[in-house]
């Protein structure tokens, strides 16, 4: 079984973005903990200004990235006047760019907000057990009531 969730917009930061939004060698603080390992939505939120609308506090995720990266929905793009494309994490080239603003600083990403793919975070085990790899396309089908499902890889 593999509980399924859905995750709020939320924004991933590089080195440079955190220090120029919280200032020089800030570490973000653990609200709470992800199930993905290592992964955690941190205390620190950040005003996201678009073309049409903002957003006064959307939550940063951590560790810190090689990339800034923002994730909305769909309709979050359309309040914010940007248009995000349907992406998988990770592949923001030629996305929109926003601009974000910190308790120190305020920064313009030139690219990085997605509408993110749906997917399936999981250990290398559980991938094992499930045979699937990164990539992966998947049926899911509910098997009770609630959040739990199974699921079948469609490359095998």
């Amino acid at each position: 079984m593999i509980p399924v969730g859905v995750s709020n917009r939320h924004l991933h930061l590089k080195r440079e973005h955190l220090d120029q939004l919280f200032g020089d060698g800030y570490e973000l603080t653990v609200a709470k903990e992800l199930s993905q390992p290592g992964e955690f939505a941190a205390n620190e939120t950040v005003k996201i200004i678009g073309p049409k609308g903002e957003f006064p506090a959307v939550r940063i995720l951590g560790p810190v990235r090689k990339f800034t990266q923002l994730e909305i929905s769909k309709t979050d793009s359309f309040s914010l006047g940007v248009k995000a494309p349907l992406r998988s994490s990770g592949n923001i080239e030629g996305s929109p760019g926003i601009e974000i603003v910190g308790p120190e600083g305020e920064v313009q990403i030139p690219e990085g907000v997605i509408v993110a793919e749906r997917h399936i975070h999981m250990t290398p085990e559980d991938a094992l057990k499930y045979g699937v790899k990164d990539g992966d396309y998947v049926r899911v089908k509910r098997l009770v009531k609630g959040a739990c499902y199974s699921i079948k890889s469609l490359s095998g």
